[in-house]
């Protein structure tokens, strides 16, 4: 989730199904084999682009504001509950 968060592209073996399917079709993302080497030194020699700012809202990922506000609010609730 970090390279879509962060805009790195990213190049993943398909050792999990549930992570290979959320992630297919993304052009940030190339996908390939476990344990095909050939496959992956291919796949390095031309980077994906760079995932967009609307990458991580794709993978149901929350954004950067989203998750600052839910730190916040559960800190503030957890300081409010020890007085």
């Amino acid at each position: 989730m970090d390279t879509a968060r962060l805009g790195v592209p990213l190049l993943l073996s398909g050792y999990d199904p549930d992570l290979t399917a959320r992630l297919t079709g993304q052009p940030w993302a190339r996908l390939f084999p476990v344990g095909d080497p050939g496959t992956l030194d291919a796949l390095a020699a031309g980077l994906p682009p760079r995932p967009g700012p609307g990458s991580p809202a794709v993978l149901g990922m929350a954004t950067a504001a989203e998750q600052a506000a839910f730190l916040t609010t559960t800190y503030a609730r957890l300081l409010e509950a020890l007085r």
